[in-house]
């Protein structure tokens, strides 16, 4: 991947930008116990990193004949409870977005509601998104690449200088399946990278390849 230059990113939020995932874990774990039965956070942690938040609440809910509906309605009431105001921002996420939004563009492909952009002008960093798109989107979710897919026709970016980023492997395969490049987070040594074209476990490690390779002066940035 060294000789891969890009200029475009569209990033996942949770665990990827923000550390979201104690908040999450808190109100997950409680909705299980109060519905069903709890899951050790551990074990809790591993699957929504390995699948998603959603897959386990319809494994649960089909597994013991419960309202899924009211199970994320609880659990998103919850999150609103246990989720700081300002969630923790990953180490060197900021600085990466600046350069390149200084060079090209940031775009946000996250699962999350609006909230996402609440959290991101909360920081000072909604300015570094030249597309942000959400769950109130309604688009399919990861790893259904339809949303990407719509980024980059809108856009007009080019695929082979746009990259997909994110900590789980439906990030990756999702950014596989619209035909873009990918950078896998493991932010949490689990290694499931699922084929990524690069895996960094410092975001501060995406740098070179919007740096090394190219005219950084490249006029068509998307």
């Amino acid at each position: 991947m060294a000789d891969f230059h890009f200029i475009n990113a569209i990033w996942d939020f949770d665990g990827t930008l923000f550390n979201t995932y104690p908040g999450l874990l808190k109100a997950l774990s409680k909705t299980l116990s109060e519905f069903s039965q709890p899951i050790p956070d551990d074990e809790l942690y591993k699957e929504i990193k390995k699948t998603s938040i959603r897959h386990v609440l319809e494994t649960v809910s089909v597994k013991n004949s419960l309202d899924l509906q009211a199970m994320e309605d609880r659990m998103h009431a919850l999150e609103i409870q246990y989720q700081p105001e300002s969630p923790e921002i990953y180490p060197h996420a900021r600085e990466i977005l600046q350069l390149i939004s200084d060079r090209g563009a940031n775009f946000l492909w996250t699962h999350r509601d609006r909230s996402a952009l609440s959290f991101l002008t909360t920081e000072g960093m909604s300015e570094l998104f030249t597309g942000i798109v959400t769950a109130s989107d309604r688009f399919p979710r990861k790893p259904d690449p339809t949303a990407i897919n719509a980024l980059v026709e809108h856009y007009g970016l080019d695929p082979q200088v746009t990259v997909m980023i994110g900590d789980r492997a439906i990030d990756v395969e999702a950014g596989q399946k619209a035909g873009v490049h990918t950078i896998f987070f493991d932010v949490d040594g689990f290694g499931d990278t699922a084929g990524a074209d690069a895996v960094v476990k410092d975001l501060a490690d995406i740098q070179p390849y919007f740096l090394t390779q190219g005219n950084d002066d490249d006029e068509n940035a998307y």
